[in-house]
């Protein structure tokens, strides 16, 4: 599989949009769906950051290693029972958020979290 098209598959598992991707990647929309057409390539450090955000290796998004961590899937209990993936189930400003926070370092992340329990508890 290439990088544009894990790009788009992998994009569409977490029903992420290529502007919500463009975005966080501080790129234009246009320059986002270059990359899943396979007329450009993201830098490394573009490649670092959707790694980052799919919890993903680079190497897994360049399609040289096929392994890849499962998505973490819960049942729903419906009368499919079929597994979603949780992140599917979050509103549209949820998801970004979750991407900006998987690009943030351990220190940020604890920052970010006490920032949010002191708002909550205002």
């Amino acid at each position: 599989m290439t990088l544009a098209e894990r790009l788009k598959e992998i994009r569409r598992e977490h029903n992420f949009t290529q502007l919500d991707l463009a975005e966080v990647l501080g790129i234009d929309r246009t320059a986002y769906t270059y990359y899943e057409m396979g007329k450009t390539q993201p830098s490394a450090a573009k490649l670092w950051k959707l790694a980052r955000i799919y919890n993903v290796t680079v190497g897994y998004l360049m399609g040289v290693e096929e392994n890849r961590p499962e998505l973490i899937r819960q049942k729903v209990s419906d009368s499919l029972s079929a597994e979603v993936d949780p992140i599917a189930m979050l509103q549209k400003d949820e998801r970004k958020i979750l991407m900006w926070y998987r690009l943030l370092s351990p220190e940020q992340k604890r920052e970010t979290e006490k920032e949010l329990q002191r708002r909550i508890q205002e």
